[in-house]
């Protein structure tokens, strides 16, 4: 199934020519985590969002599911 990706901060550095967002095919019974590992950034990605929701990492993917990925914030 397809489903669109967005990536916050330096997880931009995992997408083609650093783009910010993309679709991807993903397995049909796929997690936001699952998503994370096929990406080879389950170890930068904090949180995620799907569909305008923050939801667990552990979260099914639906087709046409909008995804938002977010890596660890930094602060001063």
């Amino acid at each position: 199934m397809q489903v669109s990706v967005t990536l916050w901060g330096n997880l931009r550095r995992f997408a083609p020519s650093g783009a910010g967002s993309m679709v991807l095919q993903v397995a049909d019974a796929a997690t936001v985590e699952d998503l994370a590992v096929q990406m080879g950034a389950q170890h930068d990605v904090y949180a995620a969002a799907l569909n305008g929701k923050v939801v667990p990492l552990s979260a099914r993917l639906s087709p046409n599911d909008r995804v938002f990925l977010f890596d660890h914030l930094h602060g001063g």
